[in-house]
């Protein structure tokens, strides 16, 4: 199924992102504990691909193993910066092969271990000529989501500029998008505005990610030019060390961006699990009991 079709037929939208563990040992109890994710019954799940395709195998063996184990719409995220024509052309034949019907499009980074890496030698220097690749070559065959910077892309940090680049990947066949993590609502409120002043009408699904571990968010935090507002920074001050606590506070913090999105017409999310089962279970439990409140008070209006 087509997760733009999805987005189309449903209010209230959940979807989790997990990665490939490295590990084999972590990555087989992982896959055969999948069914604590699958009970909790996301609308869609997406697979990262480490930078240059550092992952590559594992994410399509979890795709794989999603794709033929539950009814859950799996949709590999593919990142181009580092592969040549012919080898993304193969990786999506092999998806194709196996069913897959969605495809995260992505530039990606360059790889840590890539020395005297030169961007302007090679072919998918963005994400939107990886776009137009794939309609290309595959038709209709995916349903293509991008991404989308809601505090702008950290290399040029310029609104105006992100929302013109998200346009022309919607014009070339992007379907929908997901945002970069975002701590204040505020940027994506301002961000949605500009994109419908430019006349966009794509979906475009705010991607939170709950602060678990306060140093290691806010470190890939600067990396991606995402802002932490320092109300959110003095709240975990006093809970750095204090796993259980920060982990409590965390839920919470996104529970309530959520449903501030909620009552402001963005009812749906994209859930940054880090594969973290118990936060993961908390969100979700929350936020079904929320979204049936919202259905009932619908309806009595």
């Amino acid at each position: 199924m087509k997760i733009k079709d999805i987005l189309l037929s449903r209010d209230h939208v959940i979807s989790f992102e997990f990665f490939p563990p490295k590990d084999e040992k972590v990555f087989d109890n992982f896959i055969n504990s999948f069914d604590f994710y699958s009970n909790l019954h996301p609308d869609f799940v997406s697979i990262t691909y480490g930078a240059g395709g550092s992952t590559k195998s594992q994410t399509y063996e979890l795709v794989k193993f999603v794709k033929e184990n539950y009814k859950i719409p799996v949709m590999p995220h593919l990142t181009s910066l580092t592969h040549s024509k012919e080898e993304i052309y193969n990786i999506l034949s092999s998806y194709k092969k196996i069913g897959i019907a969605n495809i995260l499009a992505l530039r990606g980074d360059v790889p840590k271990d890539a020395i005297g890496f030169d961007i302007s030698c090679v072919y998918f220097k963005n994400a939107l000529i990886l776009v137009e690749f794939i309609r290309k070559n595959f038709g209709d065959e995916f349903g293509i989501c991008v991404s989308a910077y809601p505090e702008g892309y950290p290399d040029y940090k310029n609104i105006p500029l992100e929302v013109d680049y998200l346009k022309s990947k919607f014009e070339s066949g992007g379907d929908f998008a997901i945002t970069q993590m975002f701590f204040d609502n505020k940027f994506f409120y301002d961000f949605m505005e500009v994109c419908r002043k430019k006349s966009i009408k794509n979906e475009i699904i705010p991607g939170i990610m709950p602060i678990t571990n306060f140093r290691q968010i806010s470190s890939f935090a600067t990396k991606v030019g995402t802002s932490i507002p320092k109300h959110i920074v003095d709240s975990f001050s006093k809970y750095l060390d204090d796993a259980e606590s920060s982990e409590k506070l965390g839920i919470e913090i996104a529970l309530e961006q959520i449903y501030d999105l909620f009552d402001n017409g963005f009812k749906k999310v994209h859930i940054y699990t880090l594969n973290r089962r118990s936060v993961i279970q908390s969100m979700v439990l929350a936020l079904k009991t929320r979204m049936s409140l919202l259905e009932s008070k619908s309806y009595s209006n």
